[in-house]
């Protein structure tokens, strides 16, 4: 039995070897938006967990800006005559320079791989062992996405109409800060872009006027327009500034778009934050986490919001439904940790 040692420990050597290997930190490198600030987050998380080599490359932030008129007009010049776009050779050159210095990665993870070329996409392809997608828009608003899909090893999509559409795996945006709520400033709130959600935001605005609920509604557009039932900004909020407000707001309303099934990061903060949410998202009935004394699906045409919930409380939903929705499980799950 003496003599068997040596073997045993042997392979105790190459296992201990191999589950070393796999721990080890991963090469990850991920190219996605800025989205806000919202893509950060999983960076965090990743540094978290000790993968410190994690690194990541936005592709519009820094924006791009130009030197001066002449540098301008010279990108108008050289769009129509040659058609190249220095705004996009701007990024091709970050990734392209990121690529170069990084080395070959274990994984690359993209959002948005629709905004790059197939040659980019090609270049990306080769300099790492594992590339992965996430659509966190639908293709029907991007349809290039489908186009693109070939290039990786999996794709992931926030809408469940791509998801059986076109094979993708099904996966929701994540919650990535949370807090106990601690009371509130304003009944309702909500803040977005001067877009397809202005009429019925203010129309939101004028029917909680009339019942005398308190609520915060901004609009934020460089346009010089006023109204009467929401708040018209001129600068963009912070993430940060949004968080604030959402932490002294009771609850949140959400105004989803409407070639769109996912489920917007509003939501999740919602519920990172144990705030109530108002939605016109139909498909949020579906998901585990709903309940109706925590969310209200209400038809853009007929508003109509029962007092029973403003005045109601927030119910705790369960520890492990959270669990599955909480960025550190999503990490893991994405990036195959």
């Amino acid at each position: 039995m003496l003599q068997l040692l040596p073997m045993y420990l042997q392979n105790f050597d190459i296992f201990g070897e191999i589950i070393q290997l796999y721990m080890q930190d991963k090469k990850i490198l991920i190219i996605a938006p800025y989205a806000f600030g919202y893509t950060n987050h999983m960076l965090t998380a990743l540094h978290k967990k000790g993968h410190t080599n994690a690194k990541i490359v936005y592709l519009d932030f820094p924006s791009f800006a130009y030197k001066n008129s002449m540098h301008k007009a010279a990108n108008f010049l050289s769009k129509v005559f040659s058609g190249k776009n220095l705004k996009k050779e701007f990024v091709r050159d970050r990734i392209k320079n990121t690529l170069a210095e990084a080395g070959v990665q274990d994984f690359i993870f993209m959002i948005r791989p629709d905004m790059l070329d197939d040659a980019l996409l090609e270049q990306i392809k080769k300099s790492t062992r594992r590339l992965v997608a996430y659509y966190y828009d639908s293709t029907r608003r991007f349809t290039r996405k489908n186009e693109v899909a070939h290039f990786f090893d999996k794709v992931y999509t926030y809408d469940r109409l791509d998801a059986e559409n076109h094979g993708y795996e099904f996966l929701t945006n994540y919650i990535f800060k949370e807090s106990e709520d601690a009371g509130y400033d304003y009944q309702f709130f909500n803040i977005s872009t001067y877009d397809y959600r202005y009429p019925l935001l203010e129309k939101l605005g004028n029917y909680l006027k009339e019942r005398n609920y308190s609520y915060l509604i901004e609009i934020y557009t460089p346009d010089d327009i006023t109204s009467d039932s929401v708040q018209i900004i001129h600068k963009q909020k912070s993430v940060a500034e949004v968080e604030g407000l959402i932490k002294r707001s009771k609850i949140i309303v959400e105004i989803q778009r409407t070639e769109q099934l996912g489920l917007s990061f509003r939501i999740f903060e919602a519920l990172g934050y144990r705030k109530k949410l108002i939605t016109t998202n139909k498909d949020i009935v579906n998901y585990d986490f709903y309940n109706p004394q925590n969310i209200l699906v209400i038809d853009e045409n007929n508003i109509e919001i029962p007092e029973d919930f403003v005045t109601s409380l927030y119910i705790e939903p369960d520890k492990t439904v959270l669990d599955k929705y909480r960025i550190d499980n999503w990490v893991e799950r994405v990036f195959e940790l």
